[in-house]
């Protein structure tokens, strides 16, 4: 993949999959069912251990306590791991609301810093623009961010494609978070980034719906004040038997069958997942080692992580088949 497709932490030594992030949005414990800290501990330090160094936070993720989770696992190995952070929304009291205007990203970026207990913030990003404030006024202050050295690199979340044309048509290899999952598509996003962007893919396991454990099920199998019960996907029925489906085709292959899958798509440059518990972070331990053990990676420069070609070879065709036609 071309290289400046690739972010590195300062001290990049040590580095294996710097395309490969970890996500905390559900390590705070709160949202996603009863959570337990010491384990979301755990798994960012089994990470850290197995030599994964990019880590995926945001203030608004359980009221700052994922950042100060991440902290507590980060302590004396800042140099070696890249924190990634976010800003532009905030809780007000029990509702979320959009705050991307200069002064309150630049507050909510001090905020971090505190949280994180750091002084430099590797990736700070614009969550989601605010439809109150031009989106070219709230990039205009994350490069100013950048100038000051407070971050190293700023970037964006969740443009639509015309946004991406619009305001990055200037800029080159701006990280952009992009959801995106075979019963999730943004094609058009990812390709109108394609020359100015790195694409980042989060919820690839739509949150845990094309996972193997009880969310796998849509609403049924999480609780009622679970904040996935705003994610439509999780009551339509025909995504829901779609991924049983998956289930049935691919077993115990069925995360590393996802991630393989988009990791080869065009223009996906990393990939962002967020496991909370240890069996989870085993999952995705095996997609790495299949994805070392059978040499998937891309040569092909910024075109995708994965090489289509090997990896479609390595995916039983039923199953490659089955992701790429999606649900009906």
């Amino acid at each position: 993949m071309k290289e400046k497709k690739i972010l590195l932490p300062s001290d990049p030594s040590g580095v294996r999959s710097p395309w490969f992030w970890i996500g905390t949005w559900s390590m705070g414990g709160e949202g996603f069912g009863k959570g337990d800290l010491r384990e979301s501990l755990d798994v960012i330090n089994a990470a850290i251990e197995a030599g994964i160094s990019h880590f995926d936070t945001a203030g608004f993720y359980a009221h700052g306590r994922s950042e100060e989770l991440l902290a507590r696992a980060v302590g004396k190995k800042r140099g070696s791991i890249f924190v990634s952070t976010k800003g532009g929304l905030v809780w007000e009291g029990r509702r979320v609301e959009h705050r991307g205007s200069p002064s309150e990203l630049e507050e909510q970026l001090h905020a971090s810093l505190k949280r994180l207990r750091t002084d430099y913030i590797d990736l700070f990003q614009l969550h989601w623009p605010d439809p109150e404030i031009p989106v070219g006024e709230s990039i205009d202050a994350l490069k100013s961010f950048k100038q000051s050295g407070m971050i190293r690199y700023w970037g964006v979340g969740n443009l639509t494609e015309a946004q991406v044309d619009s305001f990055l048509r200037a800029d080159k290899d701006i990280p952009h978070q992009v959801h995106y999952n075979p019963v999730h598509r943004s094609d058009d996003v990812l390709n109108a980034g394609k020359e100015r962007c790195i694409n980042c893919i989060t919820s690839p396991l739509e949150q845990g719906l094309l996972g193997a454990g009880k969310s796998s099920k849509g609403k049924n199998g999480i609780g009622k004040s679970d904040v996935r019960n705003r994610n439509p996907r999780f009551g339509e029925a025909n995504v829901i038997k779609w991924s049983q489906e998956l289930q049935r085709l691919a077993g115990a292959s069925k995360v590393v069958s996802v991630l393989a899958w988009i990791c080869s798509r065009p223009y996906v440059n990393a990939v962002i997942s967020g496991p909370r518990k240890k069996d989870q972070l085993d999952e995705l331990a095996s997609f790495l080692k299949f994805v070392e053990k059978e040499d998937l990676i891309s040569s092909a420069k910024g075109i995708s992580v994965l090489s289509e070609t090997k990896t479609k070879d390595k995916v039983r065709p039923e199953i490659w088949e089955h992701l790429s036609e999606g649900p009906q």
